[in-house]
């Protein structure tokens, strides 16, 4: 801290700076100057963080000099040092927030003591403002999240009447428009088929890249929000007028597919929901949007789907394919769960075969449908799965079916098919997990007595069963893998020659050094001294 002493007085100046032990209270640096003028042309240079002064003093008094300072900064503490006690002095003292004042005259100790007070006070000001600008720049990087969430709860039916105060908005940084009429568009990213997104860090960074471009194209068009992503559909409010609103709307569609196709080269679909006039609605142009998508689904990638203009088809859509019940057979087979999938596709089954009014060929057509839709949703879980399902043979044996039972007959048999390709995958990804877990439990207790039995109960499977999963996956016994991996152990401790046989014996979990060697015989056709000593 510096410090700036004034007095016209040299011999008062000369007291306070050997006098005072300066270190003791924190300053550095103790300036001194013999009127108000000199005294300010200091502060202006040099900025003192603390100021003593007498008051009346040639060219400047320091009333004068203090008011003059108070321009500029209105928190530096101030302390006066007068021989006068005069109440309008004081009183003047008190209206420019001086911090005390002292009258002469006043022991050093004393003088000490105030500046001390003062200093403290200063200190524990200064950490206050800190901490409250600390706080500031928090919420004022916090403000785009919440603003976000405000958005999120808006397009979710969570905004009441009284959540959309002026002061609110305003602290949101959002328009008071945004209330008055608008729509929902999202854009779906698609995964499948695209080997540079099969890592998940990949695909993450290519929706982040995405959102940037959203961003970018949403800000220059003006008059629209975007929240964060719902799976992989990135929401975009926007708002006004109604016709300008729909045109600004098929704008951004096409700049966004054309952005996300030419940088990312990531298929992309847009959906567009109603216009509506409150903000009360904007859930249901959310729900429109992604409707929209869904019932494209097999339709390609690169479009732009408006729910307004293909009301009546998407309506007509949802009562001959059930869009709802086919993502729910997407699921259970994915799952795999053999009785679900049989219960969701006769409920869709009979709803076809029972709808009259619907042509062979345009049943034929709603199958395949299905068939491309399941797929779809079944790649965002594992592409892998499809790449292994012959659907050119599917496809084939649908076309081929002469009547509908027939047709449904050979639906049947390709869900089939399906579960038994996802259970086979599904049982091998489980055994192998068991497995895994055994290796574990002995790297991480074959120093320990280790119970096989134990691990089959932890797995909740029988101990045979354990037991014949791990010689198919290993080739080798438990006993004999846990016999090796303690061998291989030793033989690591060995080599160190810190430790003695039947030191090494008692660590890789041997109770009986005789019976080490034995085993340590048997594994390495040597015994373990002979191995210690270098002789093969």
């Amino acid at each position: 801290m510096k410090i700036l002493l004034v007095d016209d007085d040299a011999y008062v100046l000369n007291g306070l700076r050997q006098m005072i032990d300066w270190g003791r209270l924190g300053i550095e640096e103790v300036m001194t100057a013999g009127d108000g003028e000199e005294a300010w042309e200091l502060y202006v240079r040099r900025k003192p963080d603390l100021l003593v002064t007498d008051v009346y003093m040639p060219r400047m008094n320091s009333l004068e000099l203090i008011r003059k300072i108070r321009k500029h900064d209105v928190k530096l503490p101030v302390v006066i040092l007068s021989g006068y006690g005069e109440f309008h002095d004081a009183k003047e003292a008190i209206h420019l927030q001086v911090a005390q004042y002292v009258l002469k005259p006043a022991v050093f100790m004393e003088i000490e003591n105030v500046l001390r007070q003062v200093i403290c006070e200063k200190n524990a000001a200064d950490q206050k403002e800190q901490y409250f600008r600390g706080l500031q720049s928090q919420l004022e990087q916090s403000i785009p999240v919440l603003r976000e969430q405000f958005l999120f709860d808006l397009l979710t039916a969570r905004v009441r009447e009284t959540d959309i105060a002026a002061k609110k908005l305003e602290f949101l940084r959002m328009e008071e428009r945004v209330f008055h009429g608008g729509l929902v568009m999202s854009l779906l990213l698609h995964r499948e088929g695209s080997r540079k997104t099969e890592a998940e860090k990949d695909w993450q960074l290519y929706k982040f890249a995405a959102y940037n471009i959203a961003q970018e194209i949403v800000s220059v068009e003006g008059g629209g929000c975007l929240l964060r992503y719902m799976e992989d559909r990135l929401p975009v409010l926007l708002y006004g007028s109604e016709e300008e609103t729909r045109q600004r709307a098929k704008r951004i569609a096409g700049k966004l597919l054309d952005g996300i196709g030419n940088y990312l080269e990531l298929p992309a679909n847009v959906g567009i929901g109603r216009w509506y006039g409150s903000y009360a609605a904007y859930p249901a142009s959310h729900k429109e949007s992604r409707d929209v998508l869904t019932a494209a689904d097999y339709e390609g990638y690169q479009k732009t789907f408006d729910a307004q203009e293909a009301g009546t088809l998407a309506r007509s859509s949802r009562t001959v394919l059930p869009l709802e019940e086919i993502r729910r057979l997407a699921e259970a087979l994915m799952q795999p769960d053999r009785g679900g999938v049989e219960k969701i596709w006769g409920q869709i089954e009979r709803m076809l075969l029972n709808e009259k009014a619907l042509s062979f060929k345009y049943v034929k057509t709603l199958c395949v449908s299905a068939i491309h839709s399941v797929a779809l949703h079944t790649m965002h879980e594992d592409s892998a799965v499809i790449e292994d399902m012959p659907l050119p043979e599917f496809l084939q044996s649908i076309e081929s079916a002469r009547r509908p039972e027939e047709l449904m007959e050979r639906i049947r048999d390709v869900w089939a098919k399906w579960l038994s390709a996802l259970e086979m995958k599904y049982n091998e990804g489980r055994q192998h997990a068991y497995v895994q877990h055994v290796k574990k439990a002995v790297a991480e207790h074959y120093c320990e007595g280790i119970s096989f039995a134990k691990i089959a109960d932890e797995l909740h499977v029988t101990r045979n069963h354990l037991s014949g999963l791990f010689k198919r996956e290993t080739g080798e016994s438990f006993s004999d893998y846990l016999t090796r991996f303690r061998i291989e152990k030793a033989k690591e401790l060995m080599k160190t020659q810190r430790y003695m046989i039947y030191e090494i014996s008692e660590m890789v979990g041997y109770s009986d050094p005789a019976y080490f060697s034995r085993m340590f015989k048997a594994v390495t056709g040597i015994s373990p001294t002979d191995y210690a000593m270098g002789r093969k």
